[in-house]
């Protein structure tokens, strides 16, 4: 049996919907994707889904995110009249079916998503974050279960990075595309790793990828690869 190819969509669809928002992953489960991948800060005890450490680039507003309130927050347009959701919407609104990739963005994320993640044992869950500290806060927390994995989230795929992995016992990585070599994802596939690659809106660099070994991609438009299902 040929063993899945992830598709999951980054951020949702943001080339079909505003990025980050309910529209946005309603719009990515539209196209049949097999994940979505959201990034959450955390604002007044609020898990909140949103990339960056600003409102400037996705919404109405200017200023830092942390100079809101979550209420204040919730009053800002992030595009089409989508307002900002929490990490439980998202969840809610999503379908056991679809693997959700949280991306642990914001200080002292790790904690807070294991306690919402604890409510939700049927849905299918991946924690990734670059910043592995808030992976260990998540891990100590959350414990293990059979519904959630966890990656680390690296540019490069290296050696050392794999090290990093054994170290942390962790057996799933997500790179950037730009900078992949066969050899490597090669050599980390033969180590049992599995492999995700960002940002892939190419049905043939995304064949390519399948065709060396990695188990998935995350994609800005999933109606382009829409042919790999």
């Amino acid at each position: 049996m040929t063993k899945q190819f992830y598709i999951i969509g980054h951020r949702g669809a943001p080339a079909l919907a505003p990025e980050n928002t309910l529209p946005s992953f309603a719009r990515a489960i539209e196209e049949n994707v097999h994940g979505i991948e959201f990034d959450v800060h955390k604002v007044d005890r609020h898990l909140v889904v949103i990339h960056d450490e600003s409102v400037n680039r996705t919404s109405n507003g200017t200023g830092s995110l942390q100079d809101f309130s979550f209420d204040a927050l919730r009053q800002l347009d992030f595009g089409d009249g989508a307002t900002i959701p929490t990490l439980e919407e998202v969840i809610e609104a999503t379908s056991t079916s679809v693997l959700i990739n949280i991306e642990l963005k914001g200080l002292d994320t790790g904690s807070a998503v294991a306690q919402v993640l604890s409510n939700y044992p049927t849905h299918q869950f991946m924690v990734s974050s670059f910043n592995w500290r808030e992976l260990d806060e998540f891990s100590a927390t959350f414990g293990t279960a059979s519904n959630t994995e966890i990656a680390l989230l690296s540019v490069r795929l290296t050696p050392r990075l794999m090290e990093s992995a054994d170290q942390m016992g962790v057996n799933i990585l997500n790179v950037s595309s730009k900078f992949l070599q066969k050899h490597r994802v090669l050599a980390a596939v033969n180590r049992g790793f599995s492999i995700y690659v960002y940002t892939v809106n190419s049905s043939n660099r995304a064949r390519q990828l399948r065709n060396i070994g990695v188990s998935g991609v995350f994609t800005d438009n999933p109606t382009k690869l829409r042919d790999l299902n």
